[in-house]
């Protein structure tokens, strides 16, 4: 009840013309990314029926993201945030058809997945800093933080819903047809801006093009407190936000299903984070940022530890939703606090610094890949939890120690 009571306070879906239509461009967005990831990491574990393979998938996007990010999000504040978003959404509709018909063609499928994961990670870097901006900027000072909250409830509960979609269009109609529906929803969402975008006046960066980037990078790495949280957010994505990349290996190893049961654990995060953020919506202090973050991850790390416990799917979708709550949480705090300390005209550059940061995340799922393949899919599962647990209580005690 109280998120509703704060949403129609803040007026932000309901009156914010312009809020209200990133927002909707952003649902296809996500939704498109969702049916994707669920498709391409199936088809790669299904094909090699190697844990390592699939997880490198992962590892590049995460390796592109990291690489490009800088210049694409500053390409972003000076160019234009909607203008960027547009193209590439219809850009990658194009790309993600031809993949579809090379899939069903049998060609090369492998180099293919491995090519389409680039894609996801270079398009990432484009439209996820863009979208920030462009969100923060639309709003009025005392709702930024309101604002980039249900930004991130949007983003996961459009993950239930893409994974639902993505499940059953693969199940009925097969992958291929599937990720034509992930590039179709994409091309919707760059169209829904398009016509809306004349309703979204923009502040772009007039500075120098490779200067902005230094400058952006300058501000939140050269804050103690950004750069503290950043290199948390780091060792997180490392050990706790692996988990997501072995989905498909605890559906088809631990619970010996197919892809209906993957798209329900895929649900079961979203729907997790869903309510994870709306936790968050009683949060009204910046400062306590690191707190929330501590105690966030701290459980991230436990709810890990329970799904190497057990083989039963119920048991597995709860401590998948709380996996699901804990990373939404976590993102939605580092992403507010790091939009709050920026200034306007540099805030998609301010997220390639993010980029950066959890770029580091390939080193995670190549390290857990090999450990399931070598050792045991249980095993790496404990590791990454154990890893997890520590790092908080580490976390915790610096930041007590320098506030």
């Amino acid at each position: 009840m109280f998120f509703l009571n704060l949403k129609f306070k803040e007026n932000l879906l309901f009156e914010n013309k312009k809020f209200q239509s990133l927002m909707t461009g952003f649902f296809f967005f996500i939704c498109s990314e969702w049916i994707e990831r669920l498709c391409l990491s199936w088809l790669i574990l299904k094909s090699t029926n190697s844990i390592l393979a699939t997880l490198i998938s992962f590892a590049i996007t995460q390796i592109v993201q990291t690489v490009f990010s800088p210049f694409t999000a500053a390409a972003a504040d000076k160019f234009g945030r909607n203008r960027i978003i547009i193209i590439v959404g219809i850009i990658r509709f194009f790309v993600l058809c031809l993949f579809a018909l090379l899939v069903f063609q049998n060609k090369n499928f492998l180099i293919l997945a491995y090519f389409a994961s680039g894609m996801t990670g270079l398009t990432r870097s484009f439209i996820i800093p863009a979208i920030q901006g462009s969100v923060i900027n639309s709003v009025d000072e005392n709702q930024k933080i309101t604002a980039m909250l249900i930004y991130s409830i949007i983003m996961r509960f459009t993950g239930f819903i893409g994974s639902i979609i993505g499940g059953a269009f693969s199940i009925l109609f097969g992958i291929e047809q599937a990720i034509l529906l992930s590039g179709l929803f994409g091309l919707i969402g760059s169209i829904i801006l398009l016509i809306k975008s004349s309703e979204i006046k923009e502040e772009k960066n007039t500075g120098n093009y490779l200067g902005n980037i230094k400058e952006g990078l300058k501000i939140v790495f050269g804050n103690f407190y950004t750069r503290n949280l950043l290199l948390f957010a780091g060792i997180v994505e490392i050990f706790g936000f692996s988990i997501f990349s072995l989905l498909s290996s605890i559906s088809k190893f631990i619970l010996e299903s197919d892809i209906g049961i993957l798209s329900i654990l895929q649900t079961a995060i979203s729907i997790g984070g869903f309510f994870g953020i709306l936790f968050l919506f009683k949060w009204k202090d910046i400062n306590k940022a690191y707190s929330i973050v501590t105690i966030i991850s701290l459980i991230f790390g436990l709810s890990i530890l329970m799904i190497s416990l057990t083989n039963n799917l119920y048991l597995a979708i709860f401590s998948l939703s709380i996996v699901g709550a804990c990373g939404a949480s976590f993102d939605a705090v580092q992403w507010t606090y790091l939009q709050k300390n920026v200034p306007a005209h540099l805030r998609s550059t301010a997220v390639s610094a993010w980029f950066i940061t959890i770029g580091f995340g390939w080193l995670g799922h190549l390290l857990i890949g090999y450990m399931s393949d070598k050792i045991s899919l249980n095993f790496s599962i404990i590791f990454t939890g154990t890893i997890l647990v520590f790092s908080s209580f580490i976390f915790f005690i610096i930041n007590i120690r320098y506030k």
